[in-house]
């Protein structure tokens, strides 16, 4: 409201002094023929030297009217200094008031009732006609009526002691009080006028960030689209390369290969497998990092517990290949999801050590006012200007000095991006050739928790377990044929069944023992996973430990696992995976 009303004092300041150009010369050119035609009729009929005296002055405070409208329009002042101008004006008018007031003053021939005509009837139509412009600015218009007319009166009562001065005098009254009046109602007409203008020039300053942001939106969703053809593109390519190799594999395997030949072309299936499996990884990975943030799991987390956890994955990857892998410790806590946190920090350390052939690695984390950065620095291979600005890319990938590395698929810092990008951490790098990398990312800082104390003891062995019992729900016969044999191979039985009330079934007719559910997401019925899961908690209570298969992406999906106590596993399954369920499962 405040604004607005500012606005509005600056649009009155500006109509005030009228439009650039010849308006400013115009008016005080109109003004001066006025006062030379007043002079012309109180020549005859007043004091003459006096006539001259008056024009001369009339004519001045009128020179000095358009030189301030000049210089108004030539310095274009800013909003901030129109208050100043207005008050200039203010005084301006009044000085110019008084130059036509000395009319009366100067031309009155005492005694001689004709010359009172020239002065009153000047003086009225000159106020009149001045107030309609200058009702805008009702500061202006009542210095100028006022200082012409109400001096006038009085010069006329002073100078002549006649009736027909005093009528003059009571005239000139009259219409400094009418004339006010009106131009207060004019001043309000003037007011919705700038009103209706403001208005309008919010619509159209609406309209023109509407028509801003829709030509964004469409520029962003054609950005968006280019980049999905680009990363399908590649993608597709990547896709192929193995599904190509499997099919010339499996052709020379219906050949019946000897011994040797065939286990070395099991073992390049394997590889292929291994190639897909991660690729299909990555692919997913990048778009569950597109996924919107999710303010509840965002908490206070200690740095160096995700750093822990990941750190561990690589340890194996670091020492094969002789690298060093330092972790310099830190009592940083910060304001982050956990999950995406540990997925960020895993992608840069397999970025790193990718790209690293002697040195190491060191992931730290510096205190920046209020947040902390996780850092992970290698003296690798380094990148780059150009390199440095496409890392982030899908599908880039840098070449090694000693061969092209065929397991990286060029997602892991695309991933990177993305997760920060949702998250909201600034993600930084800075990279010399042959000197190494160094990637930072910003994070809120957090307030120290207190310690979580362990409820058990931590080196506690658990219990030898049983065969363990599978109970597989899966509508697929080559999915379930291929989950079958690998977990009789792991000596465990397994119950194969498509349907909830095929479910409830066998675990009727297998009572007892420690049973493990592995239950597809989308089944050929109309139920789901979750639907089967539900019939048997609701049969057999919540001690059965459960395991969601999905290929899906929607969050609603892991929401309502989660609040059920399901773990989900996400395909396509790595065995590892598959056989740690089965470990803790047994261990609980």
């Amino acid at each position: 409201m405040e604004d607005r009303a500012r606005r509005a004092s600056v649009e009155r300041i500006r109509d005030l002094y009228g439009a650039r150009g010849v308006a400013a010369w115009a008016s005080a050119a109109t003004t001066m023929v006025l006062a030379l035609q007043a002079a012309a009729w109180a020549w005859p009929l007043g004091d003459q030297l006096g006539v001259i005296v008056w024009v001369v002055v009339a004519l001045g405070g009128e020179a000095a009217m358009a030189m301030l409208v000049w210089a108004f329009h030539r310095r274009d002042p800013a909003p901030q200094d129109l208050p100043a101008w207005g008050r200039l004006r203010v005084a301006a008018e009044a000085f110019r008031g008084l130059t036509w007031a000395m009319m009366a003053l100067l031309t009155l021939e005492p005694g001689s009732t004709m010359s009172l005509f020239p002065i009153c009837f000047t003086l009225i139509g000159l106020v009149a006609a001045m107030s309609a412009s200058l009702a805008v600015h009702i500061p202006s218009m009542t210095a100028f009526v006022g200082a012409t007319l109400a001096p006038a009166a009085l010069f006329l009562i002073l100078r002549g002691a006649g009736t027909e001065e005093l009528i003059a005098a009571g005239m000139l009254g009259t219409s400094l009080v009418m004339i006010t009046l009106n131009g207060v109602r004019m001043a309000a007409v003037h007011r919705q006028l700038i009103d209706n203008r403001l208005d309008l020039a919010d619509q159209l300053d609406e309209r023109r960030q509407l028509q801003e942001a829709a030509e964004e939106g469409r520029r962003l969703a054609e950005d968006a689209a280019r980049e999905r053809t680009r990363f399908f593109g590649a993608a597709s390519h990547d896709l192929r390369q193995p599904v190509h190799a499997l099919g010339l594999y499996a052709s020379l395997l219906r050949r019946d290969p000897p011994a040797r030949e065939r286990r070395e072309i099991i073992g390049a299936v394997a590889s292929c497998i291994e190639a897909l499996d991660r690729l299909f990884n990555a692919i997913l990975g990048v778009s569950q990092a597109v996924e919107a943030r999710d303010e509840r799991l965002t908490q206070p987390t200690r740095l160096l517990d995700v750093i822990s956890r990941t750190i561990l994955q690589f340890v194996p990857e670091a020492e094969r290949r002789r690298l060093r892998l330092r972790v310099r410790s830190t009592t940083a806590w910060v304001m982050a999801d956990p999950t995406p946190l540990e997925r960020v920090l895993a992608n840069l350390l397999s970025n790193a050590l990718r790209y690293t052939e002697r040195g190491g690695v060191l992931v730290a984390a510096r205190r920046r006012g209020q947040h902390w950065e996780l850092i992970v620095a290698d003296t690798g291979i380094g990148l780059d200007e150009a390199d440095r600005a496409r890392v982030f890319d899908a599908f880039f990938r840098v070449s090694r000095r000693h061969g092209e590395d065929d397991r990286a698929f060029g997602l892991g810092l695309a991933t990177v991006r993305q997760i920060c990008l949702t998250q909201g951490w600034d993600v930084a790098l800075s990279s010399r050739p042959g000197r190494g990398s160094v990637f930072r990312i910003q994070l809120p800082l957090a307030p120290p928790q207190a310690p979580v104390e362990l409820t058990a003891d931590a080196n506690e062995r658990p219990p030898e377990a049983a065969r363990p019992r599978v109970l597989v729900v899966e509508d697929d016969p080559l999915v379930a044929d291929a989950v079958s044999k690998l977990l009789a191979a792991w000596e465990a039985e397994v119950h194969l069944c498509d349907t909830s009330a095929g479910a409830l079934q066998i675990l009727q007719d297998h009572p007892g023992g420690r049973w493990v559910g592995l239950l597809d997401y989308r089944l050929g019925s109309a139920e789901t996973g979750l639907d089967v899961a539900d019939r048997i908690r609701e049969r057999h209570g919540p001690a059965m430990p459960l395991a969601l298969l999905t290929g899906e992406l929607d969050p609603a999906v892991f929401e309502a696992a989660q609040t059920r106590g399901i773990l989900v596993l996400q395909k396509p399954l790595r065995p590892i995976r598959l056989r740690a369920l089965l470990a803790a499962s047994l261990d609980g």
